[in-house]
């Protein structure tokens, strides 16, 4: 099996480069492989290439799948906001036309990969891909890392959102560093092998742990990083799933919107609880 996490490129503010990234994981967790893509056409061939052989694949993307609102925002967003977890701002009228994650999903149909909206199953073979919230998976991961004391929603409502695409360079570099850190100190992902490279500018195989983070590189070269970063998480929240370890919920339907986060123990008891007195399916 593959575990593709996919930071794609669908604000509108992503319009000027519009290169989204894939990052890979094996059944142990490792990273194996990372590539950019420029549009959904390139992300579909790149994960029809990575399921190659009759491997299975699930595919986790960092982007409203689903868009069924005109204005404001959907359901799902108003209930993570809730739970004081980051949620996507998205409705049709931000994009014009097809919003960008229906554009991929149509790709991605054609070479084998459905999308699905319930808990998919653990068991080889499969090829599906979910929408997942790499803020939110972050926000949770850093909760289980020990960050703040006392009630888990109390503890996620007094951090603050991840900003890896906001702010001065110094600022960017900063929550990038933290959110590299969170996910070296996370169980069951494995962050360095040996076949990537410390080359930023190459187009694939990145190894994340051996970059130099700093307030001297671009906003373009931060932007890069925070793909790598938010690809890296997404690829998580769908391994930790299939791995049927430490806990996860998926909330929403496909339709309406639905997203897989990572929430164990208490966290996804209060997901739940919010899910029933808002109407808003979830397993």
């Amino acid at each position: 099996m593959r575990f593709i996490g996919c930071s794609l490129a669908w604000r509108p503010s992503d319009a000027k480069d519009g290169t989204s990234c894939l990052v890979v994981l094996d059944e142990r967790g490792s990273i194996i492989a990372n590539s950019f893509a420029a549009d959904v056409a390139a992300i579909a061939e790149a994960v029809e290439e990575y399921a190659a052989d009759r491997r299975g694949v699930i595919l986790g993307v960092d982007a409203p799948l689903s868009v069924p609102n005109e204005r404001g925002t959907r359901k799902i967003e108003r209930l993570l906001s809730k739970l004081a977890l980051p949620a996507y701002s998205a409705s049709r009228k931000m994009f014009g036309e097809e919003p960008p994650g229906e554009a991929l999903l149509a790709a991605l149909q054609d070479v084998g990969v459905d999308y699905t909206d319930y808990s998919f199953r653990r068991q080889r073979g499969q090829r599906v891909a979910v929408e997942v919230d790499s803020a939110a998976t972050l926000k949770v991961l850093s909760l289980e890392r020990g960050q703040g004391s006392g009630d888990p929603e109390q503890r996620l409502r007094a951090m603050d959102d991840p900003k890896l695409r906001k702010g001065n360079k110094g600022d960017r570099a900063a929550a990038i560093k933290g959110a590299v850190d969170v996910l070296w100190n996370t169980p069951g992902l494995r962050m360095r092998t040996g076949n990537l490279s410390g080359d930023l500018s190459t187009a694939e195989n990145v190894d994340l742990s051996r970059v130099e983070i700093a307030s001297t590189l671009s906003h373009a070269d931060l932007d890069r990083i925070a793909s790598l970063v938010e690809g890296t998480l997404a690829a998580y929240t769908v391994h930790r799933h299939w791995k049927g370890r430490d806990g996860s919920a998926v909330v929403g339907t496909g339709d309406a919107g639905s997203v897989l986060l990572p929430a164990g123990g208490t966290l996804h008891s209060r997901i739940a609880e919010e899910c029933r007195s808002s109407g808003i399916p979830y397993v």
